[in-house]
């Protein structure tokens, strides 16, 4: 039983547990005890930890004396039996390990040594197959992994309650590096590139979804890029030679119709596309009976006045063709041109059905049935800008990323942790149950990919360990994401890289759950590990009780508290803006925390003197 767990149960009663039921032993478990009464039948009260139990002794012993126990039957009644002679109070650690490999004959290595000791100061549960497994997990370690992590994954591994295997301590302890996934992935995606042994259709599609995780914002970046291709090619103002080559570029990727030309780029294409889509209301509107279009253009103007992606000057600029009933081409050539702004000037921004200007922009060009077609339409856009280098498409590149990099925001960094994860596909096998669509998309995220790529018995010896590197690192990650009782820790890895900058962000989310399942947000406390390019090693100790948060930034930068101070008030404002308070934001260097963390440490050990162990 865990700690959280155990304290619960100490703190509901102070009475004698006398059940099995009430106590989390097993049978051929080993404790650590000492008898407080004696009473007749050779039944006893002994001190567990801070329980008392009534058990039943398998031979007479004396009040005070300390042993170890193994329990050898936990239901009806407990039963004890001494495995070791009286322990004294001088006893160390190690003293109590050599009593414990004698008298559970067991084998005198450094590791079984190592493992006792461990388990003995950690108040771990002791049984002899534990022990066994244990030691043979220390001794294959994988290279480079020290005694103390092994030791450290070995009990969250029992703390979890999962089987002792390599397999699960090689996932676990890549699940607890901070190192984050960048070095992974980049190591798995030189191996990838230099194989032969896959077919090169199944490589490209890993390979192209190493891109999407290696630039979360290449989407965003690819409408600004888009929106900007139309303002130049419906600005007729603009040379000839400079409008001709985007056109011709553009009908090439079939990202504009055939029809297009210089004087009319985008024209009305009708079609069905994404429902909700301003592509949507042109396609209905062009299909409309002449009976039915008044009222497909009373609902196009009201909903384009109700669109939040739009500014009121915009609006004006398409509102006026619709009341005067004018041909359909002018009327979607002002709305292509005014999403083409947005998609530059709003790059963030969605609209009450989450489409952003650019998704609303590649509809009205006649290429957005969904939303995989819009993200496909934009991988082209950007793909072609880039491997056709000419001044004019570095202008555009730069562009692009100049307005997302002056647009970031709360809400840029949640669409690229949102499409990272996507992309890797943590938890793809909670969603094998859904839809063919969903079962289609998932097949082109990472882990399955990795699994695919596993189960290919050609493959070579270098690419499939470089693949289960990988795999086992996001399964660590998953196995560690768990609940503890009411308690929940969730654990991420995200690798974020942007205009040449690369970040790797480790998230543990440590709370509880409320009775409906739903994460309560009044209390919580969220851990955020960054190797940053700039900043180095970074950590971000955000703590939430009842809905007042402080935080801690730790890093070794002199500055980052003055940095840090002129943000403050826009925190606080965002904070009380979803109903939080900022209590107060701190800035400590390392050694500040390794001072904190050693106090913590003399207190948590003074305060559980008189404690013998935790089951």
């Amino acid at each position: 039983m865990t700690s959280t767990s155990f304290s619960s149960i100490v703190a509901q009663s102070s009475k004698v547990v006398t059940t099995s039921k009430q106590m989390p032993m097993k049978e051929g478990q080993v404790v650590h005890g000492v008898i407080k009464k004696l009473y007749p039948n050779q039944t006893a009260e002994v001190q567990i930890g801070n329980q008392k139990v009534i058990a039943k002794l398998e031979t007479p012993l004396k009040a005070g004396d300390a042993h170890f126990f193994q329990v050898t039957n936990a239901s009806p009644e407990i039963q004890l039996k001494v495995v070791t002679g009286p322990l004294t109070g001088g006893n160390t650690f190690a003293q109590q390990a050599t009593q414990l490999i004698q008298a559970m004959n067991l084998t005198r290595t450094s590791e079984m040594q190592a493992v006792i000791q461990f388990f003995l100061k950690e108040q771990l549960p002791i049984s002899k197959d534990i022990l066994v497994q244990a030691e043979q997990l220390l001794k294959q370690l994988p290279p480079g992994v020290s005694l103390k992590v092994g030791l450290e994954a070995i009990q969250k591994m029992t703390e979890l309650q999962l089987p002792l295997t390599q397999n699960l301590l090689e996932a676990v302890i890549s699940g607890k590096s901070t190192d984050g996934l960048q070095s992974s992935i980049n190591n798995f995606k030189l191996v990838l590139q230099q194989d032969s042994t896959i077919s090169q259709t199944l490589k490209n599609d890993v390979l192209q979804n190493l891109q999407k995780i290696a630039e979360p914002f290449r989407l965003p970046a690819a409408g600004a890029v888009l929106g900007k291709q139309i303002e130049i090619l419906q600005n007729q103002q603009t040379s000839v030679s400079t409008r001709l080559p985007i056109l011709q570029a553009l009908k090439e990727v079939a990202v504009l119709p055939a029809a297009a030309s210089l004087s009319t780029p985008t024209p009305l294409v009708s079609q069905q596309s994404l429902l909700n889509s301003a592509g949507q209301w042109m396609a209905q509107l062009a299909q409309a009976a002449p009976i039915e279009k008044g009222v497909i253009v009373e609902q196009l103007s009201n909903w384009i006045n109700a669109q939040p992606l739009l500014t009121v000057g915009q609006k004006e600029q398409v509102l006026p063709l619709l009341k005067e009933n004018s041909q359909l081409q002018p009327i979607h050539n002002a709305l292509v041109k005014i999403f083409a702004e947005q998609s530059q000037q709003a790059i963030f921004r969605e609209d009450t059905n989450r489409l952003t200007a650019k998704e609303h922009l590649v509809t009205l060009l006649g290429k957005g049935q969904t939303v995989e077609s819009i993200s496909q339409v934009l991988q082209q856009v950007i793909t072609t800008v880039k491997s056709s280098p000419n001044s004019l498409n570095s202008q555009l590149i730069t562009q692009s990323e100049q307005s997302v990099l002056n647009q970031l925001d709360g809400k840029a960094f949640e669409h690229a942790m949102k499409e990272v994860l996507k992309s890797l596909g943590f938890s793809y096998e909670a969603k094998l149950g859904n839809n063919t669509e969903e079962i289609r998309n998932i097949a082109l995220q990472l882990k399955p990919q990795l699994v695919e790529l596993i189960q290919h018995h050609s493959i070579s010896a270098s690419l499939r360990d470089s693949a289960e590197g990988l795999l086992g690192r996001m399964n660590g990650l998953q196995i560690l994401s768990g609940e503890n009782g009411p308690q929940h820790q969730l654990l991420m890895q995200v690798p974020l890289e942007f205009l040449g900058k690369k970040m790797d962000a480790t998230l543990e989310w440590k709370g509880r759950m409320k009775e409906d399942g739903k994460i309560d947000s009044d209390f919580a406390r969220i851990m955020f590990y960054l190797n940053l390019e700039t900043l180095d090693e970074t950590i971000v100790d955000m703590q939430v009780q009842n809905r007042i948060v402080t935080i801690t930034v730790y890093n070794d930068d002199a500055q980052l508290q003055q940095i840090a101070n002129a943000f403050k008030t826009t925190l606080k404002d965002g904070l009380i803006a979803v109903g939080y308070t900022l209590s107060g934001l701190f800035v400590k260097t390392f050694e500040e925390q390794k001072l904190a963390s050693n106090f913590q440490s003399k207190v948590a050990s003074k305060e559980s003197q008189g404690v013998d162990i935790r089951i």
